[in-house]
């Protein structure tokens, strides 16, 4: 189910604006900008078999200071096909955080999939690796608007219930969560072409 699930969100990604891309979220000044040499930069916190991180990896080839780690369970980090500078890590988002005082944490389509206690603990999980002013954890998830919302985003909520017990948040519900957890929102970037957005965290 695992590996059936890491290929799904392989094929999901493709033909989408990826959230790294320069008219989405700005890597350079938000990231690059700042980041100490001998400190991880990325870690993809069940970044399943390593699309998202082979992705900002070719992008930004030569330019991403400091390590990339991909984290994920044992048989999907076997699957991982990535270049050069990507260190493949059996994690547990359940558990503490080992990866310590990186420039960012990503997750990708994880709150959409889990209940608010549950996120919390996923969050409290990374809070302890975080250095304060410094690291940061990256949301790629639906933000969805109080109105109004695109019919492919209502669809996707109905199958994320039906299949999972999971749902969308809306902006205000994504702020709750992150609170709860120790965390602040210090932006929200969307792309026109894309239903879900990059939700940037910082400690409180």
């Amino acid at each position: 189910m695992g590996r059936r699930f890491a290929s799904m969100m392989g094929v999901w990604s493709r033909g989408r604006p990826r959230w790294f891309s320069e008219d989405y979220y700005p890597v350079k000044d938000r990231l690059i900008a700042g980041a100490e040499q001998d400190s991880p930069f990325l870690v993809d916190v069940g970044g399943g078999s390593g699309h998202d991180i082979e992705g900002l990896r070719q992008a930004f080839e030569g330019q991403l200071p400091g390590q990339l780690v991909l984290q994920d369970r044992p048989e999907i980090i076997e699957l991982a096909k990535v270049g050069p500078g990507i260190e493949g890590m059996v994690h547990d988002f359940m558990k503490e955080q080992p990866v310590r005082g990186a420039r960012s944490y990503y997750l990708h389509s994880i709150i959409q999939d889990w209940n608010d206690d549950v996120n919390t603990s996923i969050l409290k999980a990374i809070v302890p690796a975080m250095k304060r002013g410094y690291s940061k954890v990256l949301i790629n998830d639906f933000v969805v608007p109080d109105q109004g919302a695109h019919w492919a985003q209502t669809c996707l909520d109905w199958e994320l219930m039906a299949s999972l017990g999971a749902r969308h948040r809306t902006e205000a519900e994504h702020k709750k969560l992150y609170e709860g957890a120790g965390l602040k929102i210090t932006g929200i970037w969307r792309h026109p072409q894309s239903l879900d957005a990059l939700i940037e965290l910082e400690l409180s």
